[in-house]
């Protein structure tokens, strides 16, 4: 058969095929000195059927990495991830003049070695929980309560469904029209508790010291992204000490559905579906920054964490959470009692309370001197106000500094205090109104 570069090959043969030890050999297509091409039909019948390479490389479809399954034959060599570094040594290899002689370029082996490696994929999650059988025993609703020592109400009970659930869709749901996206997951589990409880152990136990990693940078810092990589329980420790910007980052991170990113076998960035859950741990109560974003967070406050039950029982709680998934249980309907939590996690601004007294006519009177008798309630509060009345009468903020920011924050103030809101039909006056309304809580007195 003549090859298309001018040389010849012995025999027939495609890349890969199911040859016998001297047909592959003869299906090697050779120059006109007699040597092997290195072309890629020549490589992928080398590394499928050279005994000392066959088998050698698996896809690892959840770390998006090809592994080396067992120790190659190259000098340097191990049981690991197949690197650009590998790439080199296997080229040496196999230009070797004992071997095939061949002079073949880095990127043409990197090219080859996932080609064969995609021959044999495997998922290690998947694999690991499609084999787990349920004993029937319910667990998952009571976790937190019996493992983690939080109190028995019906908010914690539910978080143990909605947290186990979530992981395991991250991992078994799937959709052919995006394959590239993972499952939808919306919020984070944080626990909370002492320094001593166990938080990070635990989390580390629940998914495995092998797909478990934490998360020793910001969201806002680009190294986050690269802890995410071949990881189902990515922890987000000391969120107490995060602001609000990297509260904002950390949301953002737990609703993305996909990263972008250059595999270590590959050339170029592409996408892939994102795999992983979050799990925030925190010492303090008050950690949340930003009342929108507080919504992406499940706080759990648990006691002295029960390891060994739990290491003891985590098959047991992924194959019920495996069952539930089965069974179409909605992961993302929040338990009862959820907003309630998470507002009182809430760290709230030092401007409230200053805010609250005003719009509740409990502010000094000459606070409200530019107000007229019609433009006061009974209890001489402003029946109507801006951000700006906020900023200039309850906390005397100069005007040449209300800024943007500055009414943003007013803003989210009075939505959390209660106050509705309306833009008056006048063209020339489109500055949103805010007011209190009658049956309005308005917070407490302080």
């Amino acid at each position: 058969m003549v090859a298309s570069d001018g040389g010849s090959t012995a025999g027939g043969g495609q890349g890969g095929g199911e040859l016998g030890d001297a047909a592959w050999k003869q299906a090697l297509v050779l120059n006109r000195e007699g040597a092997v091409v290195a072309s890629p039909h020549n490589l992928l019948l080398i590394l499928e059927h050279d005994e000392d390479l066959h088998g050698l490389f698996w896809l690892d479809e959840f770390g998006n990495r090809v592994v080396v399954s067992r120790d190659p034959p190259w000098h340097g060599g191990s049981r690991d991830e197949f690197t650009e570094v590998d790439a080199i040594e296997l080229a040496a290899w196999l230009g070797h003049p004992s071997r095939y002689g061949m002079v073949v370029k880095t990127g043409l082996v990197l090219e080859a070695v996932e080609a064969i490696a995609r021959r044999r994929r495997r998922h290690t999650v998947r694999e690991y929980l499609q084999s787990l059988e349920w004993d029937g025993k319910p667990r998952v609703g009571r976790m937190f309560v019996d493992l983690f020592g939080a109190e028995e109400t019906p908010y914690h009970l539910g978080v143990g469904p909605c947290f186990m659930v979530s992981a395991v869709s991250r991992v078994l749901w799937a959709d052919p029209r995006q394959p590239s996206k993972g499952s939808k997951v919306d919020f984070m589990v944080v626990l909370e508790g002492g320094q001593g409880a166990g938080k990070t152990t635990a989390v580390l136990e629940l998914f495995g010291a092998e797909w478990y990693a934490e998360a020793t940078e910001s969201p806002a810092h680009k190294d986050f992204y690269q802890t995410l990589r071949g990881r189902w329980g990515v922890e987000i420790g000391e969120m107490d000490s995060f602001n609000k910007a990297d509260v904002a980052k950390v949301k953002q991170a737990i609703t993305t559905r996909f990263d972008v990113y250059r595999p270590s076998y590959g050339r170029t960035a592409r996408s892939f579906r994102r795999e992983c859950v979050f799990v925030g741990t925190v010492n303090k109560d008050d950690y949340l920054r930003d009342e929108t974003g507080a919504r992406r967070f499940l706080p759990a406050k648990v006691g002295r964490i029960n390891i060994p039950r739990l290491v003891e029982e985590r098959d047991q709680l992924w194959a019920e959470a495996v069952h539930l998934f089965n069974q179409g249980f909605h992961w993302w309907d929040l338990p009862e009692g959820a907003q309630r939590e998470q507002d009182d996690r809430f760290s709230e601004d030092v401007w409230t309370e200053r805010v609250l007294r005003w719009i509740t006519g409990k502010a000094s009177d000459k606070q409200y001197d530019h107000l007229g008798a019609s433009e006061r309630g009974k209890n001489g509060e402003p029946l109507e106000f801006s951000t700006g009345d906020v900023l200039t009468f309850a906390l005397h903020v100069d005007p040449g500094r209300q800024d943007r920011a500055a009414a943003i924050r007013v803003g989210s103030i009075l939505a959390r205090l209660g106050c509705k809101h309306y833009r008056p039909r006048s063209r020339s006056n489109r500055v949103r109104v805010y007011f209190l309304p009658a049956d309005g809580q308005g917070g407490s007195d302080g």
